[in-house]
This record gives structure tokens, sequence and C-alpha cells, in this order.
């Protein structure tokens, strides 16, 4: 019954998210939804990734409040993504390259990193409008499928959202590896 709950409070809070469309002009970069391959920047997986930004949604201060976070002042967003392992061998930490503050917003030409957020800041609210499954992200990686990884990121306040970043790596086509991102245009 609580389950239950937890997860009509969880449809409750996404009916809350002001799910926007964001909009803007970001230079360079992917559409979203473009399917990227990469090397992820000094991580334990060896091999190639496929990274798909899907959808980026803007949330209420209200619902932050019921993910147990703080916006402190910026405007909040949940972005959501794909992966799936193309090539290689991969070893459990590498999951740690996908965590919350390997993603970004770029807004107003400023790329911002997501917060830190270890497992334990995800509350059940969260976790279903936002899911960060590390088994079935590691299950996806050392097999053929995909698993959905999802980040909470801020913007300041009032600012034009144009773009969603991958900071932990570089496009196998475009760049050598090394500190680069992979960014996927809003509009």
């Amino acid at each position: 019954m609580q389950g239950t709950r937890r997860r009509q409070i969880g449809a409750g809070v996404l009916a809350i998210a002001a799910a926007a469309t964001l909009t803007g002009c970001a230079q360079g970069g992917h559409d979203m939804g473009d399917r990227v391959t990469t090397k992820l920047n000094g991580s334990a997986f060896h091999g190639q990734l496929a990274i798909r930004a899907t959808k980026v949604e803007r949330v209420t201060s209200d619902a932050m409040d019921q993910f147990g976070l703080s916006s402190k002042g910026d405007d909040a967003y949940l972005a959501h993504f794909t992966v799936q392992r193309v090539s290689g061998t991969f070893d459990t930490d590498a999951v740690g390259d996908l965590t919350n503050d390997a993603w970004g917003l770029r807004a107003d030409d400023r790329l911002q990193a997501g917060p830190s957020l270890d497992a334990s800041d995800r509350n059940d609210v969260l976790q279903d409008a936002c899911p960060f499954e590390r088994k079935a992200i590691a299950e996806a990686l050392t097999g053929n499928g995909t698993a959905d990884v999802c980040a909470v990121l801020l913007a300041p306040s009032g600012s034009t959202v144009d773009a969603v970043s991958y900071m932990r790596a570089a496009p196998v086509d475009e760049a050598p590896e090394g500190d680069s991102t992979i960014t996927w245009r809003s509009s």
C-alpha cells in the first residue's frame, strides 16, 4: 500500500512539474534524440558507449520539495538519457561516470554541471520521476541492453536553456579523448 501511495505522489509530482519544451539556439552539438558514440574519459570502461538525450523537462520548486531537494533559487530541470554499450569491457566502477554531476545544462552561453547527488539523496519520489538504477546501468553496460539515466540539473533563474551535455567524454568521431563534452541542442 505504501509503495502505491509513493507512486501516486510521484505521479502527482510529475503532474505538478511544468514540463517545458526548451527553446534556444545552441551552437554546435547534436539534436535531442541523436545517438552519440563516445569513450568515457579516464574511467573503468574500456570501450565505446552510446548515449542519447531523450527529454529535458523543467520542474517546479514544489516538485523539488517533493524530491527532498532545494534548487537554491535556480530553475530546476530533469534530463533523461539512455546509455548502451557499443563495444569493449566494463568495470562496475564506470557507473560512477554517469552520476548526476557528469551531466550539465547550457544556459545563456554558460555550461553548469549538475549538483552531486548520492544514491541516498534520491528519495522514492525522485527515483520514480528521475531514475538512476546502478544495477540496471551496470547490466546494460555488460550486455546488449539499454538503461535509462536521469539527472537533476540547475540553471540560473530566468535563463534560457540552450542544450544539455554529458561532460566526461568526447564523441569518437569528433574529437580526441580528453576534456570535452557531448552536447544536444534543446530545440
